[in-house]
């Protein structure tokens, strides 16, 4: 319940309570008058202190248990320490153990691979095998002799090698010395050169030579490079003239280019026109199709029906068919369906009446012939009336397959798509099987009228097998079929209205596929469709023409503006490079009158300088000529130097000849070692295969040992690991123990805070009051009204439907009982929702303003003691026993109490007289539901503003 109840006789007790606790709080009980006494075990105050004391308690044993607890933790972490150092003692044990045992095998398998050669040695040891390496002991001993001249004839090689380097050393010495003497005379030259130059040196000869060459290189780097600019003036002026008559050309070329992109425009144009007119053609005959396709099946019966050269009868079963796709049929032996709107959407997209699923239907219907025929049966011809029912029945199948309720009553469905008539055929397989069981079914097949009568008496059995029976049947003459997208197939034959003249399949195959021909106009559309590509494929090809024609003027505009800032770089160059001609003309003129001067100071100067000049050059040319001997004398130092670098590779050939006969001897020796190792171990093969088995066995023994005490000491570990797991597992129900109980402390001291606070705020609250009922005293409230207490709420812990607080024993740690608030739900009906404003005081208030103008009563009853904390007790009219009520309800406004498990009575029929708690009285005067609280209340000059101020009730909150 959102609000809670309290009764009006709660009510009272809880004021006398109070009233008294506030005088007293150790008074017991209050007195209201002889008639009606309300009694109370303890005083508030006393429970709250209770409540502490008990708190307290639990909050030492608590804490008891908690040491009790750390104690237990400590001693299970040393066992568990104790176990596990003893673990990882004995795998360190176990680790050497294995060692061992891996050595030891390591050892026996050495011992196995020389029993297994000495093995294949002795199986080896015949008196053949050794004359044999005898043998070749003795032609391995003549390979020996021969590697030993070749030894022999390489270190004679070797020596021949080194006394030619020798020689050639020698030579290389004496080379080198011929180039230190004439070096020492280019030395001497050398000197004789610089002290002549010394004697000319200031004659100022040197520097007229230098002048003279300065100029003639000056002049001479003037002339390159006005012959190079007159290269690159003649290049440059054949380039322009070059470039002037591509730039005709391009103008030319963008002329006419210009031209082509007009003429490829108006062709888009002209190819735009074209495709729109072809577009508009294919839409209106797409129009015009689409037109005569909506009529679908409707439109193909009708041109039959009224196409007078058809024969009469075909032309009743068209209009017949018609009416039924159209939805207008009501003949003799039916009408439209009731689900032909919902159903049938006549000509419509996979609709089974389209043009299309008509088309889709036409590979089935042979089928169904080959069936018959294969069977004996008769060919059937194909009614128009039934293909239009079949039609219909398809449509009806949108998102399940279930037979409709027809225009007549025989049809066949499925929905295997793929071969409709080869899924009804796959029930002969079961058919066979029921003749061979039953074999009067065999006659069913004889006449319509036992398919019939079969379907009557063998419901079940007719459902496994009634499509293929209905295909066999001997007095078909006649049927259709209709498809719907990938939904259904439906199949239907009748015998109720005759078709004396069927189609046959080809026949109506033919006269379907004409008039889908002339409706659908396939070839006109493919015609049409194939003029739309083409002329879309001529305007993209106009279009791309177009882009190629405007490329290549954007091209040739390109080419052109290159050609012409060409042309203006080169008339730069060649404006700049004429400037440079002009310009190495004057250079020209100056650096010969320049070189003219320089010859005539030159002259001069020599003139004279005279002797010591011509001893300068005399000492110039003995300078020349010793430098040629000497580079004379290197170049025999070179030779000499080669050859001995020759001698060398040849003393290091022979060297390495020498070394690779050694080696070959050494080769030739140790096979003949080998040999003789193999002759020794063939003549005591059987000694050695001894010795070798007695070492296996050996190494065998050392390793079953070494495993027995792997074993051993594996057996103690695996034991000790169990130890260990114990003592961990004890660790952790110990920590978890640990935690439980620091929780249940924790609980403890937050109850134990609680039951403090409440006993503070009781204590201040109690302070307050004193000072109020002094107060009240003096001007006491007396009630001028009956209230109302049809609202007044019942106490309750928690502010929640159907709860009440009953007390529940639970166990500490010590095995000590200590007893806590718990919920106990109670089914109430649901109050409505208060604001939290509305409080006690506020409904007493209310009560107490409420008209008293109900009807009254006179009538006694007596209240009994409700110790057990059920929720409600009421009293029903003419009754004075107090009845448990286990819930209320509202409906439409009238409020009723459940007084048994199938027992409500109305509100205005009993009236509430108890609530959960311990309530007695004698006699209560009874005026009516709504008014028992001034009964309650009489004889109590202290009203409910004091109660409700001393409890701080409200109705959304808990009540302490």
């Amino acid at each position: 319940m959102k609000g809670l109840k309290y009764t009006s006789l709660a009510v009272a007790a809880l004021t006398a309570t109070l009233l008294a606790s506030t005088n007293n709080s150790k008074v017991q009980a209050a007195t209201v008058d002889k008639n009606n006494t309300v009694t109370v075990a303890k005083s508030d105050k006393e429970k709250l202190q209770d409540a502490v004391n008990q708190a307290k308690k639990s909050v030492n044993n608590a804490q008891a248990s908690v040491d009790s607890k750390k104690s237990a933790l400590t001693d299970a972490q040393a066992q568990a320490k104790a176990t596990n150092d003893a673990c990882d003692a004995q795998q360190a044990k176990v680790n050497d153990s294995q060692k061992n045992l891996a050595d030891k095998q390591a050892i026996a398998k050495q011992a196995q691979d020389k029993l297994d050669s000495a093995s294949a040695v002795a199986k080896q040891a015949t008196s053949e095998n050794i004359q044999n390496t005898q043998k070749n002991i003795a032609a391995q001993q003549n390979a020996i002799q021969a590697a030993k001249q070749s030894v022999s004839d390489a270190n004679a090689d070797l020596s021949t090698a080194q006394s030619q380097l020798a020689t050639a050393k020698q030579k290389q010495a004496d080379a080198q010395n011929l180039v230190n003497s004439k070096e020492a005379a280019k030395k001497t030259a050398d000197n004789n050169v610089a002290s002549a130059e010394a004697a000319v040196k200031n004659s100022g000869l040197d520097e007229a030579k230098q002048n003279v060459q300065n100029v003639q290189n000056a002049l001479k780097e003037i002339k390159k490079t006005n012959a190079d600019n007159e290269s690159v003036l003649s290049k440059n002026q054949a380039a322009l003239a070059e470039n002037n008559k591509k730039i005709v050309t391009v103008n030319n070329n963008l002329a006419v280019a210009n031209k082509a992109v007009v003429d490829a425009q108006n062709n888009v144009n002209a190819k735009q026109k074209a495709l729109a007119d072809a577009q508009q053609a294919l839409k209106e005959l797409q129009d015009q199709v689409a037109q005569d396709q909506a009529s679908g099946a409707a439109g193909f019966f009708k041109a039959i029906a009224d196409n007078k050269d058809n024969s009469e009868s075909l032309r009743e079963d068209a209009q017949t068919a018609y009416e039924i796709v159209a939805g207008t049929y009501n003949g003799e032996y039916g009408k439209e369906p009731t689900w032909y709107a919902e159903r049938v959407h006549l000509g419509a997209k996979n609709d089974a009446t389209s043009i299309e699923e008509m088309k889709n239907v036409l590979p089935y219907l042979p089928k169904v012939n080959e069936a018959r025929t294969s069977h004996n049966r008769s060919v059937l011809g194909i009614s128009l009336t039934d293909m239009a029912v079949a039609m219909i029945d398809a449509d009806y199948q949108t998102g399940w397959l279930e037979h409709p309720d027809s225009l007549y009553q025989s049809e066949n469905l499925t929905t295997y798509m793929q071969e409709p008539v080869q899924s009804w055929m796959q029930e002969e397989e079961t058919w066979n099987e029921m003749v061979k069981e039953h074999p009067e079914y065999a006659d069913v097949l004889n006449s319509s009228y036992n398919i019939y009568a079969f379907f009557a008496n063998h419901y079940n059995e007719y459902l496994q097998v009634g499509h293929f029976l209905n295909l066999m049947d001997p007095e078909l003459t006649h049927f259709g079929m209709g498809r719907l997208d990938d939904s259904a197939v439906s199949w239907d034959v009748n015998d109720v209205l005759d078709v004396s003249n069927p189609l046959s399949v080809e026949a109506y195959t033919d006269l379907f596929n004409k008039y889908s021909k002339d409706v659908l106009k396939e070839d006109q559309l493919n015609t049409l469709k194939a003029n739309v590509a083409t002329a879309n494929q001529n305007l993209v090809a106009a279009q791309n023409a177009v882009k190629s024609a405007q490329n290549n003027v954007q091209s040739l505009q390109a080419n052109l503006a290159e050609l012409k800032n060409g042309s203006t770089k080169i008339n730069k160059v060649i404006s700049d490079t004429q400037a440079a001609l002009a310009k190495g003309q004057e250079n020209l003129k100056f650096e010969q009158k320049q070189l003219d001067q320089a010859n005539q100071t030159l002259a001069d100067v020599q003139a004279k300088v005279g002797t010591k000049a011509k001893a300068l050059e005399d000492a110039k040319a003995a300078q020349a000529k010793v430098a040629e001997a000497v580079a004379q004398a290197q170049n025999v130092l070179s030779e000499a130097t080669a050859a001995v670098k020759a001698s060398q590779a040849k003393v290091d050939a022979a060297q390495n000849d020498v070394q690779a006969k050694d080696n070959n001897l050494k080769s030739v020796q140790a096979a003949l070692d080998s040999l003789n190792q193999t002759l020794n171990n063939l003549e005591n093969a059987q000694s050695n295969l001894s010795a070798a088995q007695t070492a296996l066995n050996k190494a065998n023994d050392d390793v079953t040992a070494a495993n027995k005490a792997v074993k051993a000491q594996q057996l103690i570990l695996d034991t000790l690991k169990e130890s260990k797991s114990k003592a961990d597992a004890q660790v952790t129900n110990a920590s978890e123990e640990l935690k439980k109980a620091e929780a249940e402390l924790a609980a403890e001291q937050s109850k134990l805070k609680d039951a403090k606070a409440r006993l503070d705020a009781f204590n201040k609250k109690e302070t307050e009051n004193s000072h109020k009922e002094a107060s009240n005293a003096e001007n006491p409230v007396k009630p001028t009204n009956k209230p109302d207490t049809s609202h007044v709420v019942k106490p309750s812990d928690k502010a929640d439907e159907g709860s009440t607080v009953k007390p529940t024993e639970k166990t500490d740690s010590n095995g000590k009982a200590s007893t806590t608030n718990s919920s106990e739900t109670t089914t109430t009906a649901p109050e409505p929702d208060v604001k939290d404003s509305d409080t006690v005081e506020g409904n007493v208030k209310s009560d107490l303003k409420t008209d008293n103008k109900s009807e009254e009563k006179s009538s006694t009853v007596k209240i009994v003691d409700n110790s057990d904390s059920s929720a409600v007790s009421v009293v029903l009219t003419g009754s004075n026993t107090p009845v448990k009520t286990f819930g209320e309800k509202t409906v439409n406004g009238t409020t009723y109490y459940k007084v048994s498990a199938d027992r409500w009575v109305k509100a205005d029929k009993a009236h509430v007289v108890a609530v959960t708690g311990t309530v007695t009285t004698n006699k209560l005067p009874q005026t009516g539901a709504k008014n028992e609280l001034i009964a309650a209340l009489s004889g109590l000059a202290v009203a409910g503003t004091t109660l409700v101020s001393y409890l701080g009730i409200n109705r959304k909150k808990k009540n302490n």
